[in-house]
């Protein structure tokens, strides 16, 4: 049996009163996006996962503070951006401090989840205007390679060569932060 397609103001009502269809449908319409987000955060999936259900579920506790002063999809990815945050600290905060024994930079985890925002967004304006644009839509705005084309018209391709050497020059710029 096919559930009906309901408007965004129908699936926001629908998530206050707890309703189950709608809070799936949110969840669905704005997975893959929001995943994309958290995973260029987190070094796995798995990580990626718990923190992206955490963060769904923040989304339906505090859904009636959505105020209509913006995208409902900005709005989630706020909130799970802030989720994700908050248990990336938490976990930097458990995690023993021990040295690695390898000097050798290829045996350290250089992953962007070591970073706040705030430094990533320094790293990001330090890349070429059109690589920096086509990343930040990527990964801060769950873009896919497709939408970043059509956005920025260029093609499949180029956007993907952008977000490839922007991780490139990233992960260069972080090695060089940590040596």
């Amino acid at each position: 049996m096919n559930k009906p397609i309901r408007s965004e103001e129908d699936v926001i009502k629908g998530c206050i009163a707890n309703d189950r269809i709608a809070q799936e449908q949110l969840y669905k319409q704005h997975f893959r996006p929001m995943f994309q987000m958290v995973h260029f955060y987190c070094s796995n999936e798995e990580d990626a996962m718990e923190i992206l259900n955490s963060g769904f579920l923040r989304v339906f506790q505090k859904i009636q503070l959505f105020r209509h002063e913006g995208s409902l999809a900005g709005w989630i990815r706020t909130v799970i951006y802030h989720v994700m945050i908050s248990e990336i600290k938490t976990k930097q905060r458990t995690k023993p401090n021990i040295e690695l024994e390898h000097n050798d930079a290829e045996h350290h985890d250089f992953t962007l989840e070591k970073l706040f925002k705030e430094d990533l967004d320094t790293l990001i304006h330090q890349l070429p205007p059109a690589t920096a644009r086509a990343f930040s839509l990527f990964a801060n705005e769950g873009y896919s390679h497709h939408e970043i084309a059509e956005k920025l018209n260029i093609s499949i391709g180029t956007s993907k060569w952008h977000i490839s050497q922007a991780r490139e020059l990233l992960q260069h710029k972080i090695k060089m932060n940590h040596e």
